[in-house]
């Protein structure tokens, strides 16, 4: 076994933490960090989430062995097998993930795992909340205040260039989603909440610097570029 060196996530299942281990092992592996994942020479840790990859690779052994015999009902709530059967189908249509533990980290997280908990009303809430936690971040320099409503707080950031045309129309998109489920009015939950969380990973990735370049050499996270960066 030959530890994984290079940029492509879609194959990691996790990275080593382990300082110091012999040749041909590569101590525990680390497939979802809570913020604490290290860098090598870097004080500042990182978040990852290889779950969806790990997802993948089991639903591709079940089609592999066939489908599965028919489960006895177990009480309401309940782990059976289907129960992570359904989380692992939500979970491989999530991107893996490896960003700065930001500001915006536990918002990104706490957005993805109520999707893969199947709480889709939760998960269009929790992205709508999130969107416009990054509009106020983003406008407070421009003097926007908690007393300003959404669409005067993304006139002002129109206004001053501050988000992209495309964010801007996320944005937007985002805050008629989000009304819709607050008012009961959302047709497709879990299409919709998948939808959210793209557009939610498409806000991060296009206006924060949370989405910083990383490589994983011999099986250990480091940033590709650590001069010039903020």
């Amino acid at each position: 076994m030959r530890a994984y060196s290079g940029t492509d996530l879609s194959q990691v299942l996790g990275i080593s933490q382990a300082d110091s281990m012999p040749d041909g092992s590569y101590g525990w592996m680390l497939e979802c960090g809570n913020g604490y994942v290290m860098v090598s020479g870097q004080a500042q840790p990182a978040y990852v989430d290889f779950r969806p990859n790990e997802a993948k690779f089991r639903l591709s052994e079940e089609s592999s062995k066939g489908s599965q015999k028919p489960l006895a009902e177990l009480p309401s709530g309940a782990m059976d097998e289907k129960s992570f059967h359904h989380k692992d189908e939500r979970l491989s249509q999530l991107p893996p993930l490896l960003i700065d533990a930001g500001p915006y980290c536990n918002l990104l997280k706490e957005a993805r795992d109520v999707f893969v908990d199947g709480h889709f009303y939760a998960c269009v809430a929790m992205c709508g909340i999130s969107f416009e936690r990054f509009q106020r971040d983003k406008a407070k320099p421009y003097g926007a205040t908690r007393k300003h409503k959404m669409p005067r707080i993304r006139k002002i950031l129109q206004e001053n260039k501050v988000l992209k045309v495309e964010t801007l129309a996320l944005c937007k998109k985002m805050a008629k989603l989000r009304n819709d489920y607050a008012h009961g009015d959302g047709p497709n939950p879990k299409e919709d909440a998948l939808k959210a969380l793209q557009w939610m990973h498409s806000f991060i990735d296009n206006e924060t610097n949370l989405m910083r370049d990383y490589i994983i050499v011999d099986g250990v996270l480091s940033r590709k570029h650590t001069e010039g960066k903020n």
